[in-house]
């Protein structure tokens, strides 16, 4: 027990001989023998200016050299006049290594710095370095500071209060990321890094905890370069797995895995910083993506108040300002695959095959194809960004054996149907920077066709609501039936600079009824002037208040009203080129008078462009159809709105 005792006595003693030998060690040094040797270092490798307001050494068991108000200069052309302050920087020393003349640093601690990276209008970015001139002679002379170790190890490096700002040459609002706690900690053996991060983007709260590879492999780039992540963004658990590649200004993630909230990306992804703009190149499959669960970071922005409709009203059209302001700031060409989308709103999109090319400013999206309201959508999508002041939009889109049911709930008007099979094809091209101002410029054509279908009936219906007034006016049977037999609709619209015209391009057949519509509809001041002719199907019986020849609906798109006014309907049709047959029967109400015999085409062949039968004298049943209507019309409308 004594021998023992007097071995722990003497290397008890050596090791405070120890400690007060390294202590005296480090006081003799000048913080400044090893400063200056740095800023000249930096200067020749950067061509920057590295800045130290104060430095001093903190004597304890692992000593510090602490420097206060440390600077990197910036580039010359940037905003600010450094890219990099910190309020303090600690170097924590290992005590043994001193002795042999080595400094280890056990842990870099920098305190509340500032990073303020930047890209200018020819592309420069502040973070890209030159180094000065090799034959220059070094501004700082040798003091002997630069010999005092052969080399010099990094352990751990902890950033804390810090935050990177970013910003471009287009003068939105910076990226931000507030670094509340950055860690690396060596895993030893020049092993890979343990990384631990907790701070937000922009408002975002971000934490992250993982493992990386080691700094000297990054600085000798040698590729692939592992990083394997995990942790939460906005409360939301994501996961990283990659391999870093960068060669020139390309930086390329190989082997990509990431997974957000129970949605899965993986594939390659890849960004080149070479040329003007920044160049995205990607190939991404995704089986499953729930946009809800996904929180996007953006800029915050002013709310647009709603603008003032015709009569003073809110619009109908949402006149939201669109941003295409990002499709002139990135190129990008690649390719995106989603099994199955559930966007922020609910609805769910299946087999997406998403073909992107973007570049100077013109976003392409060609032979694209998704699943969507029962079918399949697809078709191309243009938007031409590259003037601001005037972006355009290109739609050839088609829709295959989409749902009626899917498409009424889009619109906001959910009904309970089964059938309906339906195309459609859109092919538009509007410009502007608002979904007001597409359709206001729109030129084109829209084309609806939906096959037979059970629509059930309301049970209790808003008996102001016009659209309500109209369907009990031209389809009084659904009032009594429990459910509509739709055998088609059609809507066949070209518009022209906003104006679509209708020359009976809009119809509807049922087994008991048949509706043509003509008229107009103005997206530019979002006003509509329709007057539909709806006829009953020869052998139905009408029992009941009489149907109407023609009822007008016109005014606002939020707010429009039904009416009939024979006169006011005979302008409106002779105004789309229509036909004004005699005794104010309207070019539609004749046709439908022999399709309701069972002659000629029906409302919704002539909305697709068959033509009518040929008039002829009318017979003593037209006669029947017809001599009613006028008289019976203001008896019809009263009783069916309740009067």
């Amino acid at each position: 027990m004594r021998v023992l005792l007097k071995v722990l006595g003497i290397g008890a003693a050596l090791v405070v001989v120890a400690v007060a030998g390294a202590i005296v060690y480090v006081t003799t040094i000048d913080p400044a023998t090893l400063i200056a040797p740095a800023q000249a270092k930096v200067r020749q490798a950067t061509g920057r200016e590295l800045r130290v307001g104060a430095a001093r050494i903190a004597l304890s068991l692992h000593p510090r050299i602490v420097l206060s108000d440390v600077a990197l200069s910036n580039a010359a052309w940037a905003s600010t006049p450094d890219m990099v302050k910190a309020q303090r920087v600690e170097l924590s020393l290992a005590l043994l290594p001193l002795f042999a003349r080595r400094f280890e640093l056990g842990e870099i601690h920098v305190i509340a710095p500032r990073f303020a990276l930047e890209t200018d209008a020819s592309g420069r970015r502040n973070w890209e370095m030159r180094p000065a001139d090799p034959g220059a002679p070094a501004a700082v002379p040798d003091t002997g500071g630069a010999h005092l170790a052969a080399a010099v190890a990094v352990g751990d490096l902890r950033i804390d209060a810090g935050v990177i700002t970013y910003r471009d040459a287009a003068g939105v609002a910076p990226t931000t990321i507030a670094i509340d706690t950055l860690v690396l900690r060596d895993r030893g053996a020049g092993s890979d890094l343990r990384v631990d991060f907790r701070g937000r983007l922009r408002s975002t709260p971000v934490t992250l905890s993982g493992v990386i590879g080691p700094l000297h492999a990054l600085a000798a780039q040698r590729w692939p370069y592992p990083i394997d992540v995990h942790g939460e963004v906005d409360g939301q658990p994501f996961t990283v797995a990659t391999k870093v590649r960068a060669q020139d200004h390309r930086y390329t993630l190989d082997d990509l895995h990431l997974t957000l909230a129970g949605s899965a990306v993986k594939g390659r992804f890849a960004v080149d910083t070479g040329g003007v703009r920044p160049k995205l190149a990607f190939d991404l499959d995704a089986p499953t993506l729930a946009l809800r669960a996904v929180p996007v970071p953006v800029a915050p922005s002013a709310a647009a108040a709603p603008a003032p409709g015709p009569s003073g009203g809110t619009r109908f059209i949402p006149d939201t300002p669109i941003d295409f302001a990002a499709l002139r700031r990135v190129d990008a060409e690649g390719r995106i695959a989603i099994g199955k989308l559930v966007a922020a709103d609910g609805r769910s999109y299946d087999h997406l095959l998403l073909p992107i090319t973007l570049r100077d400013g013109r976003f392409e999206m060609r032979d694209f194809t998704l699943g969507a309201l029962g079918g399949t959508i697809s078709g191309n999508v243009t938007v031409d960004a590259s003037r601001p002041e005037a972006a355009v939009l290109a739609l050839d889109v088609d829709g295959k054996a989409l749902t009626l049911g899917s498409l009424l709930a889009a619109a906001g008007h959910s009904r309970e149907v089964q059938g309906g099979r339906s195309d459609l094809a859109v092919q538009l091209t509007m410009r502007g920077a608002s979904p007001r101002a597409w359709l206001a410029s729109a030129n084109g054509n829209v084309r609806f066709v939906s096959g037979a279908a059970t629509i059930v009936n309301p049970k209790v219906a808003d008996p102001v609501a016009a659209w309500e007034q109209l369907g009990n006016v031209l389809n009084p049977f659904r009032t009594r039936d429990a459910t509509t037999e739709l055998v088609c609709a059609v809507v066949n619209l070209p518009l022209r600079d906003g104006v679509a015209r209708s020359d009976r391009a809009l119809a509807m057949e049922t087994t008991k009824v048949g509706v043509a519509a003509s008229g107009v509809l103005d997206f530019r001041n979002e006003t509509l002037d329709l007057v539909f002719a709806p006829q009953v199907r020869q052998g139905i019986s009408l029992d009941f208040a009489g149907l109407s020849d023609i009822v007008r609906l016109s005014g606002p798109f939020a707010s429009p009203r039904v009416s009939v006014d024979v006169a006011a309907s005979a302008k409106v049709i002779a105004s789309v080129g229509a036909a004004i047959g005699t005794g104010g029967i309207s070019a539609a109400a004749q046709a439908l008078i022999g399709w309701a015999d069972g002659r000629g085409p029906g409302p919704c062949q002539i909305a697709l462009g068959a033509a009518p039968a040929p008039a002829a004298a009318r017979s003593a049943a037209e006669s029947k159809v017809v001599a009613p209507a006028v008289d019976a019309l203001g008896k019809a409308i009263g009783k069916l709105f309740g009067k």
